[in-house]
């Protein structure tokens, strides 16, 4: 839904699961590192856990070009939490105003260059601070969500690529396993991103938060080397989210860390 009044009305129109917990809190880590392969890093990310909001980005255009279409999505995320709207529906709403403004931002810096190719993902979880069980995440391209929860993963995000979406559509499963493989390049090719349209065309989804959960956001520089069974095991096991953080590290780097990767890690606890 890419109408503000229309994917409002579908997030809060209805009852919300899960919101009559107590208070909660964000235990946060990130980190981003260029990997063993490319020459600079052209992802970032924001997390501001006292405003229950993270989000990562990967730009794309190389080089500068790319730091600078991931960076300027940050930095419309941090105006926004400079001055937050009053109520959460505001906020969500300012989310979206917030890309829509990357995306003017990069497709002016692109038309001055003479820029064709120029763009970021864009993943954001972002929580109601005064019912923090009450979230929504939002993403544009293939960067992720995970969520762990009382033993189970689950990816919240689907990648918008062109493998991934012809594999849902009517085809076989052993055709869709195919298209969404990690060695085919169809797989990477991203069908939407800030800055490669007018329009910005988010996916939103309405999360429920509770006390034990655990979130990671990352960029495909870690779900295309690790499976999503392992982003799994490595969420369960780990005590704290910068233990996490290490283990991810770890893993990608033994995998050769091909391309840039970042993580924001949150685990929810129950509020002091």
């Amino acid at each position: 839904m890419t109408n503000p009044l229309e994917w409002l009305s579908a997030l809060f129109g209805r009852g919300e699961g899960g919101g009559t917990q107590g208070p909660l809190r964000f235990d946060v880590a990130a980190a981003t590192d260029r990997g063993l392969v490319r020459p600079e890093n052209e992802d970032s990310y924001l997390m501001r856990p006292n405003d229950f909001f993270l989000a990562v980005a990967d730009g794309m255009g190389g080089g500068a070009d790319g730091a600078l279409a991931s960076a300027w999505i940050s930095e419309a995320f941090k105006e926004l939490l400079a001055d937050p709207p009053a109520g959460f529906r505001r906020r969500v709403k300012g989310v979206g105003a917030a890309l829509d403004a990357a995306n003017a931002r990069i497709r002016a810096y692109m038309r001055e260059r003479g820029i064709k190719m120029m763009g970021s993902t864009a993943a954001v979880l972002l929580a109601d601070p005064a019912r923090p069980s009450r979230g929504v995440v939002a993403h544009v391209g293939d960067s992720r969500i995970y969520r762990w929860r009382r033993g189970k993963g689950a990816q919240l995000t689907r990648d918008h690529t062109v493998g991934d979406e012809l594999g849902r559509a009517h085809v076989s499963d052993s055709e869709a396993a195919a298209l969404k493989s990690r060695k085919n390049p169809l797989s990477h090719i991203l069908t939407r991103a800030v800055g490669t349209g007018f329009k910005v065309r988010p996916d939103w989804r309405k999360i429920d938060l509770r006390a034990g959960d655990r979130y990671l956001l990352c960029t495909d520089g870690v779900h295309d080397v690790l499976s999503n069974e392992q982003v799994s095991a490595l969420l369960g096991r780990a005590k704290t989210p910068a233990e996490a953080l290490k283990a991810f590290a770890r893993d990608v780097i033994a995998c050769g860390a091909p391309d840039n990767y970042t993580l924001v890690c949150a685990f929810v606890a129950k509020g002091g």
